[in-house]
């Protein structure tokens, strides 16, 4: 005699939901899967290491562009290291020509996610497979967009490292377009001190068809290596197709490295200052391009008549306020962080009230400019005077909880090579740039 009850049927018979949830949740998501508060909706792009689906949020119906890291790299660390290092990048880099982050978190299973806005329109390069080249104002509004996006992200110490047609998404206006800049799964992102962060010298890491020399060899990079990929892409909007073609890697990479840039000037009607700003731009020395972004963008506004000769140009004042918890904090308190956030309001409306327009924030930084009120070479009293009234402002709120860090410098036009020393300094100081060092007060 069995000792055993009978089961009942429901004991026994298999959900009915067990196999449709096996399947939403492979390595390639599935639409309906669930993703924290997204639903998958359908998938976009395969990345080598992660997938990009467009998704909606289950309440507000908010469309975003979900990007999930793929199962077998969920035990990966560098994979998971950068992964999170662009979701963290993405939210201290706060502009409107860089793409935003909605929220990130984990699947069950351990796999990462990142949810940003959804932008309609297409990538640059399909908008020119579908329309072909860009017009001399069209390209212009382009690298004004992209540039203004790359100046902040270099302020920070971020640098891209993969701008490419793929990577500037076209959002349509009711007049035109605007650029939004994607994608900063590679980019390299300097660390406290000044180091380089997660990438180690001689690591490539990049897309061949528009890396510079000094990337494609593995070497140190800075904000002009970024500045070679956006004359690429200018040789590009206006004439279609890119510099150099291969068909390989080794191949693109090699011509990259030794064979001279074709000239613009050979393919379409363009100014001549706008091909030798391009020329320029993708010089194989990084010391034969222009110092900045901020520079090339001068040239060609001037190329196309948008700018005044620098020699004629009024002066402009540059500030630049960085925040942040001590060095050496691995968990920063509730405190810290409002004392942080309390010094840069303070900062802001200083400056605010002082005149000056703010180019761009984040949540540790502020970047600001005034055009002072003559040509005449300015005595720089007023702006040393401001720059001293933000720093204590910024100080009195930040207290002992978080550091603060002022950097100016005054040029003609504005203010060169702002993102490549205004970085270290001694916590509670004001650094000048060169502009200051001809002032006769």
């Amino acid at each position: 005699m069995s000792n055993h009850r009978p089961r009942h049927p429901e004991e026994t018979t298999p959900l009915v939901d067990a196999e449709p949830e096996l399947s939403l949740y492979g390595d390639e998501l599935e639409p309906g899967a669930r993703v924290g508060p997204w639903i998958v909706e359908t998938r976009v792009h395969p990345g080598i290491t992660a997938w990009l689906y467009r998704a909606r949020h289950e309440q507000t119906r908010e469309l975003a562009a979900l990007k999930v890291v793929r199962s077998r790299y969920t035990l990966v660390s560098e994979v998971l290291r950068r992964f999170q290092q662009e979701a963290d990048t993405l939210r201290a880099l706060i502009h409107p020509h860089i793409v935003e982050v909605r929220e990130s978190g984990e699947l069950s299973d351990g796999r990462p996610w990142l949810a940003m806005e959804w932008l309609d329109g297409g990538s640059v390069d399909a908008w020119l497979a579908h329309r072909g080249p860009f017009s001399l104002a069209e390209a212009l509004t382009v690298m004004e967009e992209l540039g203004a996006a790359l100046q902040l992200a270099h302020a920070q110490g971020v640098l891209h490292r993969d701008l490419k047609a793929q990577n500037v998404m076209m959002v349509p206006q009711p007049e035109g377009f605007r650029v939004k800049l994607v994608d900063f799964g590679i980019a390299q992102v300097r660390a406290r001190g000044g180091s380089r962060g997660l990438t180690s010298e001689g690591a490539v890491l990049g897309t061949p068809s528009a890396m510079a020399p000094e990337q494609i060899r593995g070497q140190a990079v800075d904000a002009r290596t970024d500045q070679y990929a956006l004359g690429v892409l200018l040789y590009q909007l206006l004439t279609g197709r890119l510099p150099f073609s291969g068909t390989s890697a080794v191949e693109l990479e090699e011509q990259h490295l030794h064979a001279p840039a074709p000239r613009l000037g050979e393919q379409v009607k363009a100014p001549s200052g706008v091909c030798e700003a391009t020329r320029r731009a993708m010089a194989k020395r990084p010391e034969e391009r222009f110092p900045d972004v901020s520079t090339f963008l001068g040239a060609l506004r001037a190329a196309l008549g948008h700018e005044p000769p620098l020699s004629t140009a009024p002066w402009v004042a540059a500030l630049f306020v960085d925040v942040r918890v001590p060095e050496g904090t691995e968990e920063p308190s509730d405190a810290a962080m409002d004392a942080r956030d309390a010094a840069v309001d303070h900062a802001r409306e200083a400056l605010r009230a002082a005149g000056w327009t703010l180019d761009a924030e984040s949540s540790n930084a502020l970047l600001a400019r005034c055009a002072l009120p003559s040509n005449a070479p300015p005595t720089h009293a007023e702006v040393r005077a401001v720059a001293e009234r933000v720093m204590g402002e910024a100080m009195r709120e930040a207290d002992t909880w978080a550091e603060v860090r002022l950097y100016t410098d005054i040029a003609r036009g504005a203010p060169r090579d702002l993102e490549h020393w205004a970085t270290g300094g001694r916590a509670g100081t004001l650094r000048i740039g060169p502009g200051f060092l001809s002032d006769p007060t």
